[in-house]
């Protein structure tokens, strides 16, 4: 059995200082939980300060990029799955959850 493991990228606009410390213990343990893995795991980066607009605006906004190579994730989940992280995401730093953009890598099928 192929132990799922996850690398996480996340930029957002808001500055560094307004993400609360533990933010980055509380996703890491989340997707560890969502995705059936260990936190041991997940490698999970988060850049703040980044200039971003989408929309024509500047407000909150936060893109994550999850590299994985687990099969819970497919094209029929992926959707709901984004959701429930935006979700997530807009209950831990307020971030609204249509500024939430999150995409999947399926790390096998890289080259």
């Amino acid at each position: 059995m192929t132990i799922t493991k996850l690398a996480i990228v996340v930029r957002t606009n808001v500055p560094k200082s307004a993400i609360q410390k533990d933010f980055l213990g509380q996703l890491s343990s989340y997707l560890a939980k969502k995705y059936k893995t260990e936190t041991q795991h997940v490698v999970l980066e988060i850049h703040g300060d980044i200039m971003m607009i989408r929309g024509g605006q500047t407000t909150p906004m936060l893109n994550m990029n999850i590299y994985h190579n687990c099969d819970m994730i497919t094209q029929a989940t992926k959707h709901d799955d984004a959701g429930t992280i935006a979700k997530f995401v807009n209950e831990s730093v307020s971030i609204p959850v249509d500024r939430v953009l999150v995409l999947f890598f399926d790390t096998r099928k890289c080259t």
